[in-house]
């Protein structure tokens, strides 16, 4: 297989996962910026750092638990509207996807920074649609980044998958509802 040149990881490419997880939240509310961690943590010891392939696998993990907690909180305030209601639970297997990949490698899943409490709320479906559509493209956008890395196959593998169900499914579905 032919894979690009191996990409050292620097606290500036750490900091922007974080923070695009953040900003994904900011463009997806258009009424109020949630209550957000401010960087993606890990319950552990201080001592210990995490690998780069860890810090990756929970950058996506915690960008799919926040679609997940954005479309319950849709779901919460407006019912079991579609697409949301058809695109929540892909979402949770996307997120589970990749704990399994942690898991695989002895690492600690970390629990969700995103709850019902700090997804975003919106003023209507429609709003929510076009937030939502935001959010599916900050996700295809931060996969884009995370694939530029060099990755085990698996860890690619779900990657892939988890983009491909973004750009072809997810979009399209709230770019037609907004």
């Amino acid at each position: 297989m032919n894979r690009k040149p191996r990409t050292r990881w620097t606290v500036s490419t750490t900091a922007l996962l974080g923070a695009s997880i953040i900003a994904a939240s900011a463009a997806c509310s258009e009424t109020a910026v949630p209550t957000a961690p401010t960087a993606v943590t890990r319950v552990s010891s201080p001592a210990v750092s995490m690998s780069a392939l860890e810090q990756t696998l929970v950058a996506g993990f915690q960008d799919e638990n926040h679609a997940y907690w954005v479309y319950r909180r849709v779901m919460a305030d407006f019912g079991s509207v579609r697409p949301f209601s058809n695109i929540v639970y892909a979402e949770q297997q996307h997120a589970e996807s990749i704990a399994t990949l942690l898991r695989a490698r002895g690492w600690t899943v970390p629990p969700s920074v995103w709850s019902l409490d700090n997804a975003p709320a919106f003023e209507s479906v429609a709003a929510a649609c076009r937030g939502a559509a935001q959010a599916e493209r900050d996700n295809i956008a931060l996969y884009d980044e995370l694939l530029r890395q060099d990755l085990p196959d698996d860890v690619r593998t779900v990657f892939q998958n988890n983009r491909a169900a973004s750009l072809n499914n997810h979009l399209p579905a709230f770019s037609r509802c907004g």
